[in-house]
């Protein structure tokens, strides 16, 4: 599949410079003020679910119930990750000592099965059969909650498989660092959050993001597809994603141009729910505004277009580990999954696992066990791919080395995949194995961030490239069959 953003070749000298200046600020801490946006990592420390650095009894303390007053908030397309929004430009060419060490790490699947729900709707999208649409549902912790990777993902697929809408947004930033690419988003008034991570509901309904939405009156949000560039420019539909409740009250949906639509939330039990706001397609942004009547609960938003082609979710959490979707009420998750029926599930965590003091890793092979069971059930028409986490880097006596722990969790992960009948995708090697990410950080331009942590944005995109090329390659051998 030809690259949309190639990582090689001869750079137009603007770009480069442009990016590589873009990129240096994220190097080092001491550079934070230069940054054009914050990094996911910047506000872990005032965060109130910020990853836990603490024993591993303090991880199973269960967090309080309630909901958190959210601030308006506002996401521009155009700015997100400081990449090129035209599918002809071209990124810098990679450092050449990181880039002798990435490889090329297929999708590991034993059985020869695993993705076999996923890649017979991806060929159905691909012969352009009416209705063909391939869901991605990418879970994850902070690089996934600012479309870093799934971002790069979603514009290779599309660009391969034909575009069907940008998908699933929050309804407002529950973090400070929540954006998508490609789309514009935002929120004002009265919205209060529940999440997985705490503050936590009382009845363990997060909806299909892992965060649920109040307002009792006034909470508006509005979604939008991009103004400029080669991506996220069309919408066909607007499907709100709610809970139906005893008391609910009404939403009102507008698009200018057209009449006002109103909803009302009240039902005798709890349920979720779409409703679907349809526009002619192409550019459009649809407002949403909570009337009163009784207190309103939303999840999130989905651009969708009725045409074949590929829609991926971004579904990541800031400071979020897998054991944190035990909360989630299960019949509430089936029903969150089955509407918004995926072809594959896409699971990356451990980044935040690794910085707990003490894993225990029998329990922690158990509960990802139970999980991803959990998970196939719940989904029973998807395939699910395990995604394992980034290299990490530790200071040790000024040489900067892999953390022990994360080669703890890729093994883990790789044996729970396997025993377990989902897919096994891993990063730490495609990355180049141990000592990558300190690679990675001295690389100019950087691809890892001075936190020894998360990635660039170009290193995000040099991760969402091999993933996207190993799903198109698993693909291409299972359209092929049997040699």
């Amino acid at each position: 599949m030809p690259h949309a953003h190639p990582l090689t070749g001869k750079t137009a000298r603007t770009l480069l410079v442009m990016l590589a200046a873009l990129a240096v600020p994220y190097a080092t801490p001491r550079l934070r003020a230069l940054r054009v946006v914050p990094a996911p990592w910047d506000h872990a420390a005032d965060d109130d679910d910020a990853p836990l650095e603490a024993p591993a009894a303090a991880a199973t303390a269960a967090p309080s119930a309630g909901e958190q007053a959210l601030p308006a908030s506002e996401n521009t397309p155009t700015v997100n990750n400081a990449l090129p929004t035209e599918a002809t430009a071209t990124l810098p060419d990679i450092d050449p000592d990181v880039k002798a060490t990435l490889r090329a790490v297929p999708i590991e699947d034993p059985t020869g099965r695993a993705l076999d729900a996923f890649y017979a709707r991806l060929r159905a999208t691909d012969a352009r059969t009416a209705g063909a649409v391939t869901r991605v549902l990418y879970y994850g912790d902070s690089t996934i909650a600012s479309d870093y990777i799934s971002g790069t993902v979603r514009r290779r697929l599309q660009s391969r498989f034909g575009d069907a809408g940008h998908g699933f947004i929050l309804i407002a930033n529950p973090w400070e660092w929540y954006f998508h690419n490609d789309v514009l988003h935002g929120s004002d008034g009265d919205w209060k959050a529940s999440k997985l991570a705490g503050p936590i509901t009382s009845d363990g309904a997060y909806g299909l993001g892992g965060v649920s939405f109040t307002s009792y009156g006034g909470g508006g949000a509005l979604f939008g597809t991009a103004t400029r560039g080669d991506y996220g420019r069309k919408v066909d539909r607007f499907d709100v994603y709610y809970l139906e409740q005893p008391g609910g009250g009404d939403v009102q949906l507008e698009v200018k141009g057209q009449p006002a639509e109103r909803f009302s939330t009240r039902a005798g039990a709890k349920a979720s729910r779409v409703h679907a706001l349809r526009v002619p397609d192409g550019e459009a942004r649809m407002s949403l505004r909570a009337m009163g009547g009784g207190p309103v609960r939303l999840f999130g938003v989905a651009l969708e277009r009725d045409v074949p082609g590929v829609v991926v979710d971004a579904l990541g959490s800031h400071a979020a580990m897998a054991v944190y979707w035990q909360r989630q009420d299960r019949q509430h998750w089936r029903d969150q999954l089955a509407l918004r029926d995926p072809a594959l599930v896409v699971f990356q965590y451990g980044t935040n696992e690794s910085d707990l003091w003490r894993l225990d890793r029998a329990e922690y092979e158990a509960a990802l066990a139970g999980l991803v069971d959990e998970l196939r059930e719940a989904a029973p028409h998807a395939s699910l791919l395990v995604v394992a986490p980034l290299d990490r880097a530790e200071d040790k006596g000024g040489k900067l080395v892999t953390k022990p722990v994360i080669l703890d969790l890729v093994s883990i992960q790789r044996r729970v995949a396997a025993a377990h009948g989902a897919a096994f995708w891993c990063t730490f090697d495609a990355m180049g194995g141990e000592g990558s990410m300190a690679r990675w950080v001295r690389a100019k331009p950087p691809l890892g961030g001075g936190d020894l942590t998360h990635p660039t944005p170009l290193g995000a995109e040099v991760l969402g490239d091999m993933l996207s090329d190993a799903l198109v390659a698993g693909y291409a051998a299972h359209r092929a069959g049997p040699r």
